[in-house]
């Protein structure tokens, strides 16, 4: 069992990729699976998140519960809804050789105004450091002095991949605009009413022209139900 805390509580500047335990706790994993690489599986109930495990590092924190401190930014932890405030987590630690090398990646910018002219370039960079991907999430990678968010909208083969510099197929998907509606064109319930002025309204029709009741309105009144036939 672990203590789960935010990055923010280090006294240190770390990446915001990767996850931190001390020095100890990263010796003994390395030498238990002895590879270049290792991920933290972190589960919170019926969620979980998968990230790198990154340099050891030194904190003066403790835990009152003294379970193992592991410290993991902030964004990755509201994916699976943890506050990262030393809350107590189950933590999987996997190997680089289990997951499959990225082939294809399919990713949807949150904000289409972010784009470089070498973007591609800058995205393998940083996803490499990132390190692994999972479909159906929003990952924070920092472009140009800026962070950007992606959504994973597709992975191949699989839908947890690895990604290490590797050359692959990176494909943006656009987020669509709303379509205009002609304002000459709207149903007539959707046109908006015209507010007038109330000191361009007059007290009282003028005395030769009838007052015209208003329209009937059948939406207006709650028991009115359209007819579907």
């Amino acid at each position: 069992m672990y203590s789960l805390w935010s990055t923010i509580y280090l006294e240190q500047d770390v990446d915001n990729y990767s996850c931190y335990v001390t020095e100890d706790i990263w010796l003994r994993l390395m030498n238990e699976y002895n590879t270049s690489r290792i991920f933290a599986r972190i589960v919170k109930d019926d969620k979980y998140w998968l990230c790198s495990l990154g340099s050891p590092i030194r904190t003066n924190l403790v835990s009152e519960n003294h379970t193992v401190p592991i410290f993991v930014p902030t964004w990755m932890l509201e994916q699976i809804n943890c506050i990262g405030n030393g809350e107590n987590i189950i933590i999987e630690w996997m190997p680089n050789y289990v997951f499959d090398h990225s082939t294809h990646i399919v990713l949807e910018p949150f904000d289409s105004s972010t784009t470089c002219n070498n973007i591609q370039e800058l995205l393998s960079i940083e996803l490499t450091k990132l390190a692994i991907l999972q479909r159906d999430t929003n990952i924070y990678i920092k472009l140009n002095d800026l962070t950007v968010i992606y959504k994973v909208k597709d992975l191949h083969p699989a839908s947890v991949v690895l990604c290490e510099g590797d050359e692959v197929g990176l494909e943006f998907v656009e987020q669509r605009p709303l379509t205009p509606y002609p304002f000459d064109h709207l149903p007539e319930l959707l046109v908006p009413e015209l507010v007038v002025p109330e000191l361009l309204v007059p007290s009282a029709p003028p005395a030769e022209e009838p007052i015209q009741q208003p329209r009937f309105n059948p939406w207006r009144n709650k028991d009115f139900k359209p007819n579907t036939s």
